[in-house]
């Protein structure tokens, strides 16, 4: 059976569902293709964002957030903790699983047509248009695709775009039992830990019983994410914040760090973790996802109503993307190529620096999630001695 759409969504998490939502309710038929067969499962996500994402997306507040984070202790490989923040809301706990339905929803509510278990099996151009095929023995001719598709975008794929820089592999669970200060994520790094990225415990509820705890490491490193992840409940400064507590659902994902050069062809655009817009820095890529998507929903709205879908016509969107968020995804991939360098010595001896009043006082002043470049130059203002990391930084763009 084939079926015809003015554009397919392909992947339908929050960020694919936000454009299908808003390009169908222009009125235009939109169709959203996703290989799983319940929206939000399984969960590949840690759920920690800021306020910003609910600029974009108008979802129940009081069902999706689940605690208010104002702070973070960040535990050096010797067990120095930095403490920072704690004095103001600076992130929310989502309900990843609901939070995707709702936006999802709201997409079929404005007709958008949501095809689950169905994963693609072929994707080519035919004509000025393109196919797709899935596993359901579905086909649609189409004017635009929208390749929202995660890490392994097939998509992405399928079209000849390169792939991100990097694809962590990531682990976590949702745990219950633990005595945790609701206020807090504590944060985990070094080569024993997780090597190349960081480990974390977020509160999950606002009397801290309830957690996720999880990982993401070098695809390079020596052992398994499963050995890592059985170490973090282990180790002598993470273990004992985890004693006595219960597994009650596992996590598991892949992130792309690295924003792509090329985000639109013909007939195509990618988006979110399919286009490699994600923080290099903590791996969230709901806010940057959805700041991304807001381009894509516009210049597929003006595409369709123009029906242009060349390349020069489309590639519109990768400038204007590019002009707002590209120079701090960028930037994150330099900050994220200082900090694979970093020696477990050289961990301890910076946490134990930055735990200096002046210096707390500039990290909270300054420091945003979203935006970690903002903290770079009050950094280096204060603690001149960073620039001597700047050398690792040229020697590895060599």
């Amino acid at each position: 059976m084939t079926e015809t759409a003015d554009l397919v969504v392909v992947g339908g998490g929050p960020i694919g569902g936000y454009v299908a939502s808003n390009i169908a309710s222009k009125g235009f038929n939109v169709s959203i293709v996703e290989e799983h067969k319940t929206i939000g499962e399984p969960p590949k996500c840690a759920g920690l964002v800021t306020s910003r994402v609910f600029d974009f997306v108008n979802v129940s507040d009081s069902a999706i957030i689940q605690n208010e984070i104002k702070g973070a202790e960040i535990f050096s490989p010797n067990g120095n903790c930095l403490i920072i923040g704690g004095n103001k809301v600076h992130a929310l706990v989502i309900n990843r699983t609901r939070f995707d339905k709702e936006i999802i929803d709201q997409a079929t509510s404005k007709n958008a047509k949501l095809l689950l278990k169905n994963r693609l099996t072929s994707a080519q151009r035919r004509g000025n248009k393109i196919e797709l095929k899935t596993t359901q023995k579905s086909e649609i001719i189409c004017d635009l695709v929208v390749g929202a598709d995660g890490a392994h975008s097939i998509i992405r794929d399928r079209f000849g775009f390169s792939n991100p820089k990097e694809i962590l592999k990531g682990i976590g669970a949702e745990l219950t039992g633990t005595k945790l200060d609701p206020d807090f994520v504590k944060i985990f790094v070094g080569d024993d830990i997780a090597p190349g990225f960081f480990a974390w415990i977020i509160p999950t509820n606002d009397s801290g019983t309830k957690c996720r705890v999880g990982l993401c490491i070098d695809p390079l490193s020596p052992h398994s994410i499963q050995y890592y992840f059985s170490q973090l409940f282990k180790s002598k400064y993470g273990g004992r914040f985890l004693e006595n507590a219960k597994v009650v659902k596992k996590i598991g994902g892949k992130i792309p760090l690295g924003p792509l050069d090329k985000s639109a062809a013909s007939n195509i655009m990618l988006v979110g973790d399919a286009a490699g817009q994600v923080k290099p820095t903590s791996g969230g890529g709901i806010y940057t996802g959805l700041l991304c998507g807001k381009y894509c929903i516009s210049v597929a709205i003006a595409a369709l109503e123009k029906q242009d879908y060349s390349i020069d016509f489309l590639k519109k969107y990768h400038k204007l993307w590019s002009s707002n968020i590209g120079r701090e995804l960028n930037m994150g991939m330099m900050l994220r190529n200082i900090y694979k360098r970093l020696s477990d010595q050289q961990f301890d001896k910076y946490i134990e620096k930055f735990q200096k009043p002046k210096i707390l006082e500039v990290i909270n002043s300054h420091g945003d999630i979203d935006y970690p470049s903002k903290l770079v130059g009050p950094m280096l203002k204060h603690i001149p001695s960073l620039l001597t990391l700047l050398p690792s930084l040229v020697k590895k763009k060599n």
